[in-house]
C-alpha cells in the first residue's frame, strides 16, 4: 500500500494528518531493517535511537511540509506557532461531540444497529471507555500490560449480556479510534505535530490493550 522509498509520504497531495501519520513506523522500520514495535518505544520515549530519531525527525519535518508548517529555529524540528493542545485535553474538551459521533456511527453500522437498544444505553460504556484511555495511555508498555481495565472489562461483560457480537465489540472500539482520529486531524494545526504523532502512537496502543480485555470478559461471560 505505501511503497518504500526515499521519502515517507507516498503521495504529495495528501494533506490529511491521520493519513499522513498512518504507517508512518512500519515505514521507518522498513526503511531501517527493525522492527516497527521498536520505532514505536523510541517516539513513546522508552527507548533511545539516534538513527530511529534522526529518520523520525525528518519525517516530521517532510509531514509538517505538506501540512504547511514552519521549522523551529532552534533544532529543526517543525513547531507550531504556540505549544500546542495535548490529545487528553483535546478530546476532555470535546467528549459530547465524540459521544455523539460514535453514537451515529454505531447506529449507521449494520452489525452494530441490529441490536435494538436504546440511545442512552448504547451509548453509556463509550466515555468511561475513552476516560480510561486517556489514564492507560500515559504508562508503558510494559505497565500498561498489567494494569486494572475496569471500564473495558465491564464493556465487554455488558455487551455481551445484551446480545452484541464478539466483531460488534471490536468495532465498537474502531469506531472510538475512528472518532479521536478524526477529531485530531481537524485540530492538527493547533497541536504540536511531535506530541501528536506520540499521543495517537499511546493512545492507540491503550486502546488495543482495551479491546483485548474487553473480548476476553466478553468471551468469560459466555
Amino acid at each position: 500500500m505505501h511503497r518504500d522509498n526515499s521519502s515517507t509520504i507516498s503521495s504529495a497531495g495528501i494533506r490529511s494528518p491521520h493519513t499522513l501519520y498512518r504507517g508512518l513506523f512500519g515505514r521507518i522500520a522498513r526503511k531501517l531493517g527493525v522492527d516497527p514495535s521498536y520505532v514505536s518505544r523510541v517516539a513513546r520515549g522508552d527507548r533511545r535511537s539516534s538513527q530511529i530519531e534522526n529518520a523520525l525527525r525528518e519525517a516530521l519535518e517532510e509531514i509538517n511540509r505538506h501540512l504547511g508548517r514552519t521549522a523551529s529555529a532552534g533544532n529543526g524540528i517543525s513547531r507550531p506557532a504556540s505549544a500546542g493542545k495535548r490529545l487528553k485535553i483535546l478530546v476532555k474538551q470535546n467528549r459530547s461531540r465524540i459521544r455523539k459521533q460514535w453514537l451515529a456511527h454505531s447506529q449507521a453500522d449494520p452489525n452494530l444497529k441490529a441490536v435494538k437498544i436504546a440511545p442512552q444505553k448504547r451509548a453509556a460504556p463509550i466515555l468511561p471507555v475513552i476516560e480510561e484511555t486517556m489514564k492507560v495511555m500515559k504508562l508503558n508498555v510494559r505497565e500498561m500490560a498489567t494494569t486494572s481495565m475496569k471500564a473495558a472489562e465491564q464493556h465487554g461483560r455488558l455487551r455481551q449480556a445484551q446480545g452484541f457480537t464478539a466483531m460488534g465489540l471490536i468495532e465498537e472500539y474502531n469506531l472510538v479510534r475512528r472518532c479521536v482520529f478524526a477529531l485530531a486531524q481537524e485540530h492538527c494545526q493547533q497541536m504540536d505535530p511531535h506530541l501528536l504523532i506520540q499521543d495517537l502512537t499511546q493512545f492507540g496502543e491503550a486502546l488495543d490493550l482495551q479491546t483485548q480485555r474487553a473480548v476476553r470478559d466478553y468471551l468469560a461471560a459466555n
